[in-house]
């Protein structure tokens, strides 16, 4: 076996003091920004994170909103269609009665009519008696 030389310790030393020289020059900073990545990174899920919380919380705010206008907007509808309803069966109620009332009014009319008409029917018919026989015997009677 080689004996060790002076130069294998001064090498060794040398090894040592680069080391200690990268670690305070190199690693030591790229090791400080690798941290902060990492602390950006955790940040950044963690806001993340919160916002997919904070987004859930306002959907189901929203969506209890909406099915809230969704049922208020039913029950106007509901009231609309029913008071809708209401004044229908009102007009035509009050069509009914107009139809009574101008049906009894023709009634009433036809009925006076017919009594003229009948009042007057003797008279027309010995005109129109009078008229067959003077044109049956071609003279006026």
């Amino acid at each position: 076996m080689d004996k060790i030389d002076w130069t294998v310790w001064l090498q060794a030393g040398n090894f040592l003091l680069l080391v200690l020289l990268l670690e305070r020059v190199l690693y030591r900073p790229l090791q400080a920004i690798l941290d902060q990545r990492q602390a950006r990174q955790d940040n950044a899920v963690q806001r993340s994170q919160e916002l997919e919380a904070q987004i859930a919380q306002q959907q189901q705010a929203f969506d209890a909103q909406l099915s809230q206008a969704k049922q208020q907007a039913q029950q106007a509808r509901a009231a609309e269609l029913e008071q809708a309803k209401k004044e229908q069966a009102r007009l035509i109620s009050e069509a009914h009665e107009a139809a009574v009332t101008t049906l009894e009014q023709v009634r009433r009319d036809v009925a006076d009519q017919h009594a003229v008409e009948a009042d007057r029917l003797p008279g027309y018919a010995a005109r129109l008696g009078d008229e067959v026989a003077a044109r049956l015997l071609g003279r006026p009677l």
